[in-house]
């Protein structure tokens, strides 16, 4: 006969096995949840340390140079002096797999008053130091940031502003310090080998007016 005493015991046991379930669904579910949020952490810090690209950061903010800019090396403006530092706005390009690049050359440029608009990846790599992309009204500014990378080329397309972009590349080691910097501010830009003169565009009759 199944006294009140038994009963009660197997009615003990049952509600202490169900809690043994439930607490070990509440600790998987903890645990997964635990593991999804560190896994989130993770990725989020390899993307803020440009280790791996982001997919949510937009790689560029203006028009990213192309590869259909003139393959020929474009001239400076003739006697042309360099242009003061302050007076130049760059955005910076890492054509490289190495995170962080793009913001060790932007601190290296604005140790000389240039400044930096933008920082971020590059859709292809590049080979040698730095491209440096402009247009005619940008060369000026393009051979004065060139003086400071040594082994940058200059590229020329057809935007028609002074925007200038540095695109590094994999040779690339470092904007050297403003006090061993050869750039005499008094001294024309030099003019490459063999480079090709550049008709830099009259401003429009309505710039002039306005």
């Amino acid at each position: 006969m199944t006294t009140d005493l038994d009963a009660d015991a197997v009615a003990e046991r049952r509600r202490a096995a169900r809690r043994r379930r439930l607490q070990q669904r509440q600790t998987l579910i903890f645990g997964v949840l635990l593991t999804a949020l560190l896994a989130v952490a993770l990725l989020a810090a390899a993307m803020w340390g440009n280790v791996i690209p982001s997919p949510f950061s937009r790689p560029f903010s203006s028009e990213a140079p192309t590869d259909a800019a003139n393959t020929s090396v474009p001239c400076p403006p003739a006697n042309a002096l360099p242009t003061p530092f302050g007076e130049i706005t760059v955005n910076i390009f890492n054509a490289t797999t190495e995170g962080g690049l793009a913001a060790r050359t932007a601190s290296g440029l604005a140790q000389f008053g240039i400044t930096v608009s933008q920082t971020a990846n590059y859709s292809t790599s590049v080979d040698g130091v730095a491209r440096i992309v402009t247009g005619p009204h940008g060369l000026r500014s393009a051979y004065t940031v060139a003086a400071l990378m040594p082994g940058a080329e200059v590229a020329l397309d057809g935007r028609e502003d002074e925007t200038i972009d540095v695109v590094v590349g994999s040779a690339f080691d470092s904007v050297p310090d403003p006090t061993s910097a050869a750039l005499d501010p008094e001294a024309p830009l030099e003019v490459p080998a063999g480079c090709s003169p550049v008709t830099i565009p009259e401003p429009t009759d309505d710039a002039t007016d306005a």
